[in-house]
Parts: C-alpha cells; sequence; structure tokens
C-alpha cells in the first residue's frame, strides 16, 4: 500500500510539471506571435496602414448599409417598383415609340424650316463655306458639352456610392444618359421610371433605385430656381430683355418655384396640405381637367412622402448636400454660358465689352430654359429655338442659324446621341457582359468562401496535430 501511494504521488508531480511546462510553453509561443505581430506592424508603411483602416471603415459602413437595407418596409418598395416599372412598359410601349418618332421628326421638320427661312428670308444669311470659325472657342465649347456629362455622372456616383458602398462609374454615366435620353424624348414625363428600371436591372437595391432619380430631381429643382431667380431680377435692370421671352420666363418661374413650394409646404405641415389638395384636386376633377381623384391624391402625397425621406436621409450628410448642390449648380452655370462661346466660335471673343456681353447671354439663355419649361414638347422644342432665333440674331446676324444648331447640340441632340449610344450598347454587348461578369463574380464568391473554410479547416487539425506532438515530445522528455 505504501508503495502504491508513492507511486501514485510520483505521477502527481510528474503530471503536475507536465502541465506546468505545457502552460509555460503556450507563454513563449504567444509571446513570440505577439512579438512577430509587432515586427510586422513596424514593417508595414504608412499607407499599408491608412489602407488597413480605410477597410475597416469600408466593412463598418457596409453593414450600416445592409442594417438600413434590413430595416426598410419592403412592401412599400416593392409597391413602388411595381408602379415604375408599369410606368416604364408604357414608355416602351408601341404607341410611345411611335410618338417619340413622330416628335423626333417634327424637330427635324423645324430645323430645316427654320434653315429655309433663314435662306428665304430677308435677313442676312451665311453659307456654310463662308463660315469663319475659330479654334479656341470650339475647342471651349466642347470642353463644356463634357463637364455638363461629368457634373451630372459625378453625382449619380456619389448617390450609387453613398447607399451601396461600391464604387461603379460606368453605371452612373449609363443611368444618367437614360434619365436625360427619356427626359429629352417624352414631353413632361421625365426619365426618372426608365433610370430606375435601368439601376435595377443592374442589381442595384430597390429602395436605392428609387431615391436616386428623385434626389436629382429635388436638387435639380432647387439649383434651377435659384439661378433662374437671379437672372429674372438681373433682367430687370436693362432695357435688353423686355421682350416675350422675358413675360414668358417669368410665368415658367412661378410655375416651377410654385410647385416647388407647394411640395415643400405640404411636407412640413401635413393637416393643411392634406385639406388643401383634397379641395385642389376635387375642383380640377370637376372641372374635367383630372381624372380619377383617389388616384391623383395618392399620387401627390407618395411624391410628397418621397421628398420628406430624401431630405430627412441627407440631412444626415451636409456635404452630400452641398456636392449635389453644387454640381447641378455648375451644370446650369455651364449650359447657360455655352451660347457666349457658340458666338465666340463665329466672331471671335470680344475685345470689349465680353462681361457685359456674356452676362446679356447668360441671362437670356436662362429665360429661354424658363419659357419653355411648361411647353408639352420634347425639349422645349419649337419655343426654344424660336426664341433662340429673337434674341440673339441681333449679335449673330448672319450666323444665327448655325449658331442655333450648335446650341441645341450642346443643349439637347447631344442628350439624345449619347442615350441612343447607351441603349444600342446594351442592346449588342452590354447586357451580356454585365450577365457574365455577374456569374463571374458569383463564382469568384463562391471560390472564396470555400478557399477560406478549407484553409480554416487545415489550420485546426494543424494545431491539433501540433498539440499532440508537443505534448508527446514533453512526456518523452
Amino acid at each position: 500500500m505504501e508503495k502504491f501511494e508513492a507511486e501514485r504521488e510520483i505521477k502527481k508531480e510528474e503530471d503536475v510539471s507536465l502541465s506546468s511546462q505545457m502552460e509555460k510553453q503556450q507563454d513563449v509561443t504567444s509571446e513570440n506571435v505577439e512579438t512577430e505581430v509587432q515586427s510586422e506592424n513596424l514593417k508595414k508603411g504608412l499607407f499599408s496602414r491608412l489602407k488597413e483602416k480605410r477597410k475597416k471603415k469600408k466593412e463598418e459602413s457596409l453593414k450600416e448599409v445592409e442594417e438600413e437595407l434590413a430595416n426598410e418596409d419592403k412592401e412599400k418598395v416593392n409597391e413602388k417598383l411595381d408602379e415604375v416599372e408599369a410606368k416604364a412598359n408604357k414608355k416602351n410601349s408601341k404607341k410611345q415609340k411611335i410618338i417619340s418618332i413622330l416628335l423626333l421628326i417634327f424637330n427635324i421638320a423645324l430645323v430645316i424650316a427654320l434653315l429655309l427661312w433663314n435662306i428665304l428670308g430677308d435677313g442676312e444669311f451665311t453659307p456654310l463655306r463662308s463660315l469663319t470659325i475659330y479654334p479656341l472657342p470650339f475647342m471651349i465649347y466642347l470642353l463644356l458639352i463634357a463637364l455638363t456629362i461629368l457634373c451630372d455622372v459625378v453625382g449619380a456616383w456619389r448617390m450609387i456610392y453613398k447607399k451601396t458602398r461600391r464604387s461603379r462609374w460606368p453605371l452612373a454615366f449609363k443611368s444618367m444618359a437614360t434619365l436625360r435620353y427619356y427626359d429629352s424624348v417624352i414631353p413632361l414625363s421625365g426619365g426618372e421610371a426608365m433610370a430606375v428600371q435601368y439601376l435595377r436591372s443592374r442589381d442595384v437595391p430597390g429602395s436605392t433605385a428609387l431615391s436616386i432619380p428623385v434626389a436629382k430631381f429635388i436638387f435639380q429643382q432647387f439649383t434651377w430656381i435659384i439661378i433662374s431667380l437671379f437672372c429674372i431680377i438681373f433682367s430687370q435692370f436693362t432695357s435688353d430683355f423686355y421682350n416675350y421671352v422675358t413675360y414668358t420666363g417669368i410665368i415658367g418661374f412661378v410655375l416651377a418655384a410654385g410647385s416647388l413650394f407647394v411640395i415643400m409646404f405640404l411636407s412640413l405641415s401635413k393637416g393643411i396640405g392634406k385639406k388643401v389638395v383634397s379641395w385642389v384636386l376635387k375642383l380640377l376633377c370637376k372641372m374635367k381637367i383630372l381624372k380619377n381623384y383617389d388616384k391623383q391624391y395618392e399620387k401627390v402625397w407618395k411624391f410628397v412622402e418621397d421628398y420628406q425621406n430624401i431630405m430627412r436621409e441627407y440631412s444626415k450628410s451636409g456635404w452630400d448636400v452641398l456636392l449635389q448642390l453644387f454640381l447641378h449648380a455648375a451644370r446650369y452655370i455651364i449650359t447657360y454660358s455655352m451660347p457666349f462661346f457658340v458666338y465666340c466660335i463665329f466672331m471671335g471673343f470680344p475685345t470689349t465689352g465680353a462681361a457685359d456681353l456674356y452676362g446679356v447671354f447668360f441671362i437670356s439663355s436662362s429665360l429661354i430654359e424658363l419659357s419653355s419649361s411648361f411647353i408639352p414638347l420634347p425639349g422645349g422644342s419649337g419655343m426654344n429655338e424660336i426664341s433662340f432665333s429673337v434674341i440673339f440674331s441681333q449679335f449673330l446676324e448672319g450666323q444665327t442659324f448655325w449658331a442655333l444648331l450648335l446650341w441645341r447640340f450642346a443643349t439637347y441632340y447631344v442628350l439624345l446621341l449619347q442615350g441612343l449610344a447607351v441603349i444600342a450598347y446594351d442592346t449588342i454587348y452590354g447586357n451580356r457582359k454585365y450577365e457574365w461578369i455577374k456569374k463571374k463574380m458569383e463564382l469568384q464568391e463562391e471560390s472564396q468562401i470555400f478557399k477560406k473554410t478549407q484553409i480554416d479547416n487545415f489550420r485546426a487539425e494543424r494545431d491539433k496535430r501540433r498539440k499532440k506532438e508537443k505534448s508527446k515530445k514533453l512526456v518523452n522528455k
């Protein structure tokens, strides 16, 4: 018995010593790992550390976006998407396509009529072969066209990135080209529905796809009304603007500013707003101007809710609001500057009074857009051409028609061309390419997950094997 107890005590002592040795070994290995990590961190440069921080922030923001998407009312989003899809299908219907073709023919016929009027009229007309083109203003003109497109693309890119945390420049360009194209082709209907449908086709979440075109429209309206207000005020200080374009411009401004004021009023005071909307819609339905009171009432309040949601969302990020307002303001300033540089293409830069002349062209261009804003024709066709000819013929004389063509190309035809280019590219190649990229990304994701699980399993087995080997070595010692 004494021998048995002595052997038992010896075994206990051996077990205690073995466990203490293993603990020491583990402490040594952990210390070695820590020292290795510290040495690796020291070896890493400043840029790699910043890259890691940026990666962590991106992961955190992605989690926030995922939480926002999870908390959204999916039923409401799906209802809105169904409505947008129905609108988009209407715009792609045969009837709408025929109307678009007829309106395009009308546009071409109008340009031909203006050409004949300039050739056969009593005024001066400079033939194409006799024109003098100044290269520097022409280069600036092309640059301004590129900058207007860039303003749209940067604004859309920022909105997509803010909501998805993915940098998608081609999608930003294509969605804005689609929006501008349908805005230009279909009168007073807007391309928002088509832009939403395009964003959805490229796997942008439903709520994001719905909010981007509406947010763009709201920021656009704000900047347009502010710039137009300044132009109308300055136009009252000189007799150069006392013509019919000034008066129609004021009417256009009142209608645009009034609609924005109504939306803001309804979003701030729902109680009084609902009564006012109900009364106005009932009156319009009695006058047979509108049909289906319930549908129109629901439509108004849905837009007001969209406005409230967007303002609530963007109020969290003041820099995004400033960026969007800046980009839209820059776009309008460039657009209204275009007639001056078109003038310089044919006449050269004026040696005296350039600032005054630029101001006249800028304000006149703003008044032309206001005048055509309530005309139910694509791109304000007819009103724009006539207004431009009336206002600028005194400056351009025989080159008025050619200046009109360049101006309309920059403000209207380029939008048609880029929209048609995007539609043609996607039909021929783009849609198939995106499907292939989508499948490739899915396969890559699957392979990465498989690779990660394999590595984790290998590491777990390796750790087990190493522990067994260490314990055997310690026992042998």
